[in-house]
């Protein structure tokens, strides 16, 4: 389902039940359970500078996190029109049904088993991720996925959310969190909360129609040089 936002935009019963079926459930519907935010990132590919990656599994590096069970996925949300030119997530359909294989470090990266995706090219058909903007790809985190370098004139910014399963909490903590249960409560909860926060000493940006608060920062960073 498709809707136009505008200044009179109203969310009616038909854009919550759009949201309930193609939203934030698709992902818990994917893997399968209670998911939460793993972690997320923007991946900045300019013109003619953006690296290559090569071919990988997500679960390879997540795997090492202690995270013992593949109930994980990605949500790859396109910022710019991605194209072959520009270095679209290349992906192997089906090839999350393989299982985990075997990575190993090049260089900064951690690349998956090339005898074993030799073999998994022969029965997993290629599929370029052409993408337009605010188009969003679910992917599995045992597909097998890669990209070329941007050889284009255009850039191709992308935003990532990774998704992980509630039971699937990390057997050790590193850099990404762990699961946090989250209680539910109502909206009218804010305003009875009670909580008051102290905004003197605080700053803020009014925007481009007084440049005062940008004159109020500044002096700020120069008295404390």
């Amino acid at each position: 389902t498709e809707f136009v936002f505008s200044d009179n935009f109203i969310i009616n019963e038909d854009v919550k039940r759009a949201f309930d079926i193609n939203g934030y459930i698709i992902v818990r519907f994917l893997l399968g359970g209670e998911v939460y935010h793993y972690h997320s990132k923007v991946i900045m590919k300019e013109a003619h500078t953006g690296g290559a990656h090569v071919w990988h599994q997500d679960y390879g590096y997540w795997y090492e996190n202690a995270c013992m069970f593949p109930n994980m996925g990605t949500v790859w949300v396109a910022v710019d029109k991605a194209t072959k030119q520009n270095g679209c997530v290349q992906l192997m359909a089906g090839s999350h049904l393989m299982g985990r294989v075997d990575h190993h470090r090049i260089g900064e990266q951690v690349q998956a088993d090339l005898s074993r995706v030799k073999l998994a090219d022969q029965v997993c058909p290629l599929v370029y991720a052409e993408m337009e903007p605010g188009d969003a790809l679910f992917f599995h985190c045992n597909v097998l996925h890669r990209s070329d370098q941007n050889r284009s004139d255009n850039r191709r910014w992308a935003f990532l959310v990774a998704f992980n399963r509630a039971d699937n909490n990390p057997l050790l903590k590193h850099h990404h969190p762990q699961y946090t249960p989250l209680c539910k409560v109502p909206n009218g909860r804010i305003r009875e909360s009670g909580t008051v926060t102290d905004m003197s000493g605080k700053d803020f940006f009014q925007g481009p129609k007084d440049d005062i608060s940008l004159q109020k920062v500044a002096t700020k960073n120069k008295d404390k040089v």
